[in-house]
């Protein structure tokens, strides 16, 4: 976000009361704004012990002490975006002030949120780009930082405003393309910009051994609704986004710039939307708080202090949301300094906690309350490495499906007889739901054709794949190849993925050659 930008202000400078813009639900429960004796008295130890991260936006002229002792994660505002450091080869320049927001975040044991690569707003000599020069740009900018980047925002705000679903039109023409026209981006034949920037940003995190995880961030997503209860399409299409390319994302990020813009209120079922990406096995982040005055008729005492404990409430109450960030230290440094949205107000250094504040730590210092069942595994740690994926060959333009390398030896159980074999290569599983990668390895000779057949357990069912085409959704499924990835020559391998809801133990796929 940019304090130059302003298609999110306020529709009408009216406020609304707050009974039509804030909707109290159940889910998720209100407390008194008044402090509570604090366990800890800062936002960084806080929200540590309650298993998240607690960030905050900067730029290099606003490194003061308060930011290493109150936040634990700190994310560029500006000095990462492609006008400041990309050249129109995808090349990079004028990193001094990323590098020095990064070394601070480094000596104060902070993560790093990188923030953006591909954005159609300030993109700066990448305007109107070609895939490829943006995949250079990609490799550039992680190389340059590695595992010293916890998190990257691979794609900003792909999504078009006042609630459409649709995609923006920003983008170059010649890299969103629906081939058949039947309204989605996600079929073998469509060029897609999102997708193809995340196989490009897996391919370099994954040859350099990084720990960094790879995000798609948006604004306006927060509730599964909108004021009024009408349903939040924006948010649909992220979740169709995140569904269809869980193997390459890792984390979504929720902006939560609320302000009495239809779409950007905070209503009472902004928990259930957390979990249901969750469910999809990424971590959730709250990645650019603030909450414009209005939301409380211009109050940023008690109404306030509300707002935001709900917000924080909805992270905690989720087990894979793993950290909240607000978008600046203070209401006089904000980029919406007249919506006095942030937790401090003062300036310069000089900062004075606001009934926001207070209300934040009171609300960390509760720690988490699940409503749901935690997952499988343990729960996601933003330093630990991700899990284990097959190598991807970073000198291979990213095709619709990550590039096969020759060279790697394939997990196989040869089967002479029936020309070709299927394992499990990947596995990730979290309680509720699952993702899937198989090998299908020529054996002897070349195929031109396969299809892998498999039973799932009882109660299981398969919600999309991609790379290959399916025949039913439960019990014995059968997938076979698509048009580009039939042809596999001897010892070589190709994949293919799904998705699905229940549990994904004991497949034991069959290949049989076309």
């Amino acid at each position: 976000m940019n304090s130059d930008l302003t298609r999110r202000r306020r529709l009408a400078r009216t406020a609304l009361p707050a009974a039509a813009l804030l909707l109290i639900g159940s889910a998720v429960a209100v407390q008194s704004s008044a402090p509570a004796a604090a366990a800890e008295t800062t936002l960084r130890a806080a929200a540590a012990n309650a298993g998240l991260f607690f960030g905050v936006a900067a730029s290099p002229n606003r490194l003061y002490p308060i930011v290493g002792q109150e936040f634990g994660q700190l994310t560029p505002e500006n000095d990462m975006k492609p006008d400041r450091i990309a050249t129109s080869s995808g090349g990079l320049q004028n990193t001094s002030g990323a590098d020095t927001l990064v070394n601070h975040a480094q000596s104060n044991n902070m993560l790093v949120r990188g923030h953006t690569l591909v954005w159609h707003s300030q993109a700066g000599a990448l305007q109107g780009a070609s895939q490829a020069t943006l995949n250079t740009f990609i490799g550039n900018a992680i190389n340059r930082w590695g595992s010293r980047i916890a998190y990257w925002d691979v794609v900003n705000e792909a999504l078009e405003d006042n609630n459409t679903g649709r995609r923006r039109n920003q983008w170059p023409h010649t890299m969103n393309r629906d081939a058949n026209g039947d309204g989605d981006f996600f079929d073998p034949g469509d060029t897609d910009v999102i997708r193809d920037s995340f196989i490009r940003a897996k391919q370099v995190v994954q040859a350099g051994g990084y720990t960094t995880k790879l995000c798609i961030n948006d604004y306006d997503v927060d509730g599964l609704t909108v004021q009024g209860g009408v349903r939040n399409r924006k948010a649909d299409a992220l979740y169709d986004i995140v569904s269809n390319y869980r193997q390459y994302i890792d984390c979504v990020g929720f902006q939560a710039h609320f302000n009495d813009n239809p779409n950007s209120i905070i209503t009472d079922d902004l928990q259930a939307n957390i979990q249901r990406f969750a469910d999809l096995g990424v971590e959730v982040h709250i990645t650019e708080l603030d909450i414009d005055d209005d939301l409380s008729n211009n109050d940023i005492g008690a109404g306030q202090a509300e707002n935001y404990r709900k917000v924080v409430r909805a992270c905690l109450n989720v087990e894979r949301c793993t950290g909240i960030t607000v978008w600046g230290i203070s209401d006089s440094e904000s980029w919406r300094s007249s919506e006095r949205g942030l937790l401090f107000t003062g300036g310069n250094g000089n900062y004075q906690k606001k009934a926001a504040y207070h209300a934040v730590l009171d609300e960390l210092n509760k720690g988490r309350n699940t409503t749901t069942p935690p997952p499988s595994e343990p729960p996601v740690d933003p330093t630990t490495p991700p899990p284990s994926e097959p190598p991807v060959d970073p000198t291979t333009p990213p095709p619709s499906e990550p590039p096969v390398d020759p060279t790697t030896p394939a997990p196989t159980t040869p089967n002479p007889t029936t020309g070709c074999s299927a394992t499990v290569s990947a596995l990730d599983a979290w309680t509720g739901g699952f993702v899937v990668t198989v090998r299908v390895t020529a054996t002897t000779a070349p195929i031109s054709g396969w299809s892998v057949q498999l039973t799932l357990p009882s109660g299981s069912s398969v919600t999309n794949a991609w790379n290959a085409d399916r025949s039913g959704n439960s019990g014995t499924v059968q997938f076979s190849n698509v048009s580009y990835n039939g042809s596999v020559n001897a010892g070589q391998y190709t994949e293919f993925g799904f998705q699905g809801v229940g549990t994904a133990t004991g497949l034991n796929p069959v290949c049989t050659p076309a």
